[in-house]
């Protein structure tokens, strides 16, 4: 029987929440990854390392990290609109401070800022969607929703910072970060429901999943999956750059081809989470490891640069939503926990992905990126063998 906050939420119209909800993701993952885009600018205006310039998008993961898996469990009893505003304002002041600062480390500390307040943000959206599911068999399609604001992210996020900072400079790329955050603010203060939950979320019952050697297989699973993935993805515009020698408004271009490719994904993962997931997933994996190693053997072809680019993005896209679904599907009773972990575990693999491709970098060059990420998605499919056994034997500590 659905529950009375549930049933309010229904009452609005579900599409027009969900679209705020997108928006809003899309402004905080903009945030977050934009700055991928913009690796050789920060660079460039700082006067520091590419390796160093890395850290403005790892210190953000980071504190996701250490804050994700439990700070959106502490906040599940508040207001979701009066929560999701609070998050959005963080992330319009500390965007905009942030584009006009002259030190490195003051950048990194306002982008320390706003990804405290990321996961809360993230979390509140994920469980909002899965609410507004009539049927069980309709949260995969709400859920894929959300990741695909994360995809439109990459889509218009990415590349539009790629290209404003290519052109206009460092601050420009910051102001646009402040105004997809204040059109979201506007969205959700005029379009989301101001509703409190009636059932208290319960932080004890939902941290009993820990007792789960399944939950643990999962995380490692998402680890090492996201650490091939982003860690390619950090530093593929300045692959695109000082590899394959294309200047930035191709690189943009290409980043919005990976994103959109994205977007497909993210439709396509629905229907191949409903049966033989682990099988899928290990499918999608082995397709990723090949086109890695065309990408590392044939970065000089511009042409087929972008085709492989966009089946990456296609395949990447799927396994944004495999990696969600990996710890949320077996516990769906403690669904704040399962988002907060899931992005605190996503946001370590982005951490050590993008620390290993730097370290790479740093000792050979750009080039070498796609091993690693070859080498961590061969982990990832370890790992998802190793869980397909421990969910057979349903154990528990």
């Amino acid at each position: 029987m659905q529950n009375l906050y549930q049933e309010k939420l229904k009452s609005f119209s579900s599409e027009k929440i969900i679209f705020v909800l997108c928006l809003g993701v899309f402004g905080i993952l903009s945030t977050e990854l934009g700055m991928m885009g913009i690796i050789p600018i920060v660079s460039q205006n700082f006067s520091v390392s590419i390796s160093d310039a890395g850290w403005s998008v790892s210190v953000f993961a980071l504190v996701i990290t250490f804050c994700a898996p439990i700070v959106p469990l502490l906040c599940a009893n508040f207001n979701p609109k009066k929560l999701m505003l609070i998050c959005l304002l963080i992330f319009v002041l500390s965007s905009l401070i942030g584009a006009f600062v002259s030190e490195f480390w003051q950048l990194l500390i306002f982008r320390a800022i706003p990804a405290f307040f990321h996961p809360i943000y993230i979390a509140l959206a994920l469980s909002m969607a899965a609410n507004l599911a009539l049927d069980k068999k309709d949260i995969p399609k709400n859920v894929g929703k959300i990741f695909a604001a994360v995809s439109a992210g990459m889509v218009l996020g990415v590349p539009l910072t790629s290209y404003l900072g290519g052109k206009f400079g460092f601050e420009i790329s910051m102001l646009l970060f402040v105004f997809l955050n204040f059109l979201s603010f506007i969205a959700t203060l005029f379009l989301v429901p101001n509703l409190k939950k009636e059932n208290k979320v319960k932080i004890g019952k939902q941290l009993l999943i820990l007792r789960y050697p399944l939950l643990w297989i999962s995380v490692l699973c998402v680890v090492c999956i996201n650490a091939g993935i982003w860690g390619f993805y950090s530093y593929f515009s300045d692959f695109l750059l000082s590899i394959a020698k294309i200047d930035f408004e191709i690189i943009s271009i290409i980043l919005a081809l990976y994103g959109f490719a994205n977007i497909i994904g993210n439709n396509l993962a629905p229907k191949l989470l409903i049966k033989n997931v682990n099988l899928n997933l290990i499918f999608t994996l082995l397709l990723m490891i090949a086109f890695y190693v065309l990408i590392f053997n044939f970065y000089s072809k511009n042409a087929i640069l972008m085709l492989l680019a966009f089946i990456l993005g296609v395949l990447g896209g799927v396994m944004n939503n495999g990696t969600h679904f990996l710890i949320s599907h077996p516990f769906p009773k403690a669904k704040d926990f399962t988002n907060g972990l899931f992005i605190s575990v996503a946001n370590i693999g982005l951490s050590i992905g993008t620390a290993i491709c730097g370290l790479v970098i740093s000792l050979s060059d750009t080039r070498f990126i796609a091993i690693s990420s070859i080498i961590l998605l061969s982990f990832g499919i370890l790992m998802i063998f190793l869980r397909g056994k421990i969910q057979s034997m349903r154990l528990r500590f």
